[in-house]
């Protein structure tokens, strides 16, 4: 009888934790919609650009989720800009990325190229695509992005028709699931995000200080100018926190953050 009750309670414990982390969730989805929906319904955005604005929005409903984002100029304008107890800040934020990430971008590239494509060809269908490379590489040309973009656009067709195909050799896998639109991702199949150091959070933010002259040109009276960095994708360009590292730096930005995407956990460190 004891052994019984004890499971009760157990279950009885984890359908509680289930249902706050409901309530919780919820809770984060309605202050997130609070916090970007002003600029979704203000601009036309890129798939890119609204991938931009919900970072900032979970960055916003963590540090402070009074922080109101007001702005998404052009340059030579910080990327976005917020208003904070009733002063406007500029804000710039980047992703901090490993040196040899070019290979990596690039396949990234023909992907998002490959998934417009398929968009434009096969309007009636909305599919997610996960494409593996051989050895994680393809070298092309500019010439010849637009013949591999068709080439792979083509290959998701048949294979959503069910065809017998012959992949090419730079393919290993294409995975395909009905989805609400079109998706086409690179699957890495050979990845580990690397620990990131002092200096090369140093170097990022060095290179982000030289655009604070520019800022300074906008027509936007801006007070204060912060930069958050963004770090931890699933990917080998990518960093992740070391919990052994004092990041803490000096910066001619007024505050310096560092997110971790995935998990949104943030240090201030300036």
């Amino acid at each position: 009888m004891l052994g019984a009750s004890l499971k009760k309670m157990k279950f009885e414990i984890n359908i509680n934790d289930i249902k706050k982390l409901i309530s919780d969730s919820e809770k984060e989805s309605e202050e997130l919609g609070r916090i970007v929906n002003p600029i979704f319904e203000k601009y036309t955005l890129e798939r890119k650009e609204i991938l931009e604005v919900c970072q900032i929005g979970k960055f916003v409903y963590k540090v402070d989720s009074e922080i109101q984002i007001v702005e998404k100029p052009q340059p030579p304008a910080p990327d976005f800009i917020i208003k904070h107890k009733s002063k406007l800040i500029g804000l710039e934020h980047t992703r901090i990325l490993t040196k040899d990430a070019r290979k990596y971008l690039k396949i990234v590239n023909l992907v998002e190229y490959s998934s417009k494509i398929f968009e434009e060809k096969y309007s009636n269908l909305t599919i997610s695509a996960g494409i593996e490379f051989k050895n994680d590489e393809l070298e092309y040309s500019q010439k010849e992005k637009k013949v591999y973009a068709t080439l792979i656009a083509d290959l998701v067709y048949q294979i959503n028709l069910g065809e017998n195909i012959e992949l090419p050799d730079f393919i290993t896998d294409i995975r395909i699931k009905r989805h609400s639109k079109v998706t086409f991702y690179y699957k890495e199949k050979n990845w580990q995000p690397e620990p990131l150091t002092l200096e090369r959070l140093k170097e990022e933010i060095l290179k982000k200080e030289q655009k604070i002259l520019n800022y300074k040109t906008s027509d936007i009276d801006i007070l204060e100018y912060w930069l958050v960095l963004l770090i931890g994708s699933l990917s080998s360009v990518s960093y992740e926190l070391n919990e052994t590292v004092n990041y803490k730096t000096d910066s001619k930005f007024d505050r310096v953050y560092l997110m971790s995407d995935f998990s949104a956990d943030i240090i201030r460190v300036k």
